[in-house]
């Protein structure tokens, strides 16, 4: 780094954009939108993130059951991959991805909105004075290069740009433990009639699995199955991997080779018991680990439990979610692992129930330039495993790409809360002061 005034400079803009997952590609296309001069960066080689690279089955919980509250940028998107799949109309609780119409579909949506795009770009460090972010230096094919802006977000999912710049955070529960990752998987070759059949008849994957534990050798207490999109091939998330600290490199290399092993344990029971796969191939492991839980950054607001039993709605919402609170285990005790079902039951809503997001939340606490989206925005570790779902972390992706072109070239906390809810209004967002739009 005492290099570092010889780094050259890659761009420039007025919105700078870290990591292209479900929140970096709604905050850039929020902000290009309404023309500010926007760049993305991703370390992958394609945009998307678990949607797509991490092979995650299904976006879920576009609604509440009774209102859009993934309407606008969210529900364009999915509505576009579902025609492009064939698919009339959008599951409002359970819509199947298919990850390669996905992967086209946002190269397209970036490039109409005039996105300057980075693929294998990698944050690497954070120029920062005085509470305010000069620039970030990311590695690539060429080495290190310097991407200067006016405003950033910190769509890494682990919080890494806002951690690099200071701000503090908190991981994991009291002792540091987090929930169990999981490495996804792809099948193909699938008799989709037989498994249908099988599924309508009570003796689908979830229902067998408990059957045969004792002939599996893997410590895990149920599985969720394989979610089709068209010619005998489909996404699971299968498994977990237990006892991975997502921000230490080790675990996470732990984490994938771990994922493989389990991912062909899984495999071999879908071949050996389940209808419908007999002559199936595990056809890809994800390219991305599934990190439920990761660092929280400590911002204006923190989001709690308590909000999320009231139902709580703010002065400066931006999104409504309502998905239940969702703490997957973290080790293979089965006293744990059962506990996750039930604790779901318990605090799930009613049709029509949510819960506010407020503006505040993505404000990075003792920074002026620098917002948060996606799971790793301000709450605690009950809230934010409600909120680190792939609709959540769009809805407030949107609002923070909003917000930044409101602001660009000011300071986050320097806008007109009333103007960026009537610029998410104007763009389909559904807010709790809003008439309802039926499903």
């Amino acid at each position: 780094m005492e290099q570092a005034n010889l780094i050259p400079t890659l761009a420039r803009g007025e919105v700078i954009v870290c990591g292209g997952g479900p929140a970096g590609i709604a905050a850039a296309l929020a902000a290009a939108r309404l023309g500010a001069r926007t760049i993305l960066l991703e370390q992958t080689g394609c945009c998307g993130g678990m949607a797509t690279s991490g092979l995650v089955p299904a976006i879920i919980h576009l609604s509440d059951r009774k209102h859009w509250i993934g309407s606008g940028l969210p529900l364009e998107l999915f509505r576009d991959m579902c025609h492009r799949m064939g698919r009339n109309e959008v599951h409002p609780i359970w819509q199947h991805i298919n990850p390669e119409i996905l992967k086209r579909l946002l190269d397209e949506k970036l490039a109409e909105a005039g996105v300057e795009l980075f693929l294998e770009l990698k944050l690497a460090a954070v120029e920062c004075r005085n509470g305010h972010v000069e620039s970030i230096l990311a590695a690539g094919c060429a080495g290190l290069r310097r991407i200067k802006g006016h405003i950033f977000i910190d769509a890494t999912g682990d919080g890494l740009l806002s951690m690099l710049s200071g701000a503090p955070y908190e991981c994991g529960d009291v002792d540091g433990r987090t929930m169990g990752s999981t490495l996804c998987v792809q099948y193909s070759n699938i008799d989709l009639e037989r498994m249908r059949d099988a599924d309508r008849r009570g003796e689908g994957a979830s229902t067998l699995w408990f059957r045969h534990k004792a002939e599996i050798p893997l410590e895990e207490y149920h599985i969720v199955g394989i979610s089709e999109y068209g010619n005998g091939t489909g996404s699971g998330n299968l498994g977990h991997v237990y006892g991975i600290n997502p921000v230490e490199e080790r675990d996470r290399t732990h984490g994938y080779i771990e994922g493989r092993r389990i991912a062909e344990i899984i495999h071999n029971f879908y071949r050996r018991f389940v209808p419908g796969y007999e002559t199936s191939d595990l056809t890809a492991t994800a390219a991305l680990l599934g990190i439920r839980e990761s660092r929280r950054i400590e911002c204006d607001y923190r989001l709690t439990l308590d909000d999320y039993q009231a139902r709580r709605h703010f002065e400066d919402e931006i999104g409504v979610f309502c998905y239940p609170i969702d703490i997957h285990a973290s080790s293979t005790d089965p006293a744990e692992q059962k506990a996750v079902e039930r604790r779901m039951a318990e605090t799930a809503y009613l049709p029509g129930e949510n819960y506010g997001i407020p503006y505040r939340a993505l404000t990075v606490r003792n920074l002026d330039n620098l917002l948060v989206a996606g799971r790793c925005i301000s709450c605690d570790r009950a809230m934010q495993s409600s909120i680190r779902i792939m609709t959540a972390a769009m809805i407030t992706g949107r609002a923070a790409g909003t917000a930044a072109a409101i602001c660009s070239g000011g300071r986050v906390r320097d806008l007109s809360i009333k103007e960026l809810q009537r610029q998410l209004l104007n763009n389909g967002a559904f807010l709790s002061e809003q008439k309802t739009i039926a499903v």
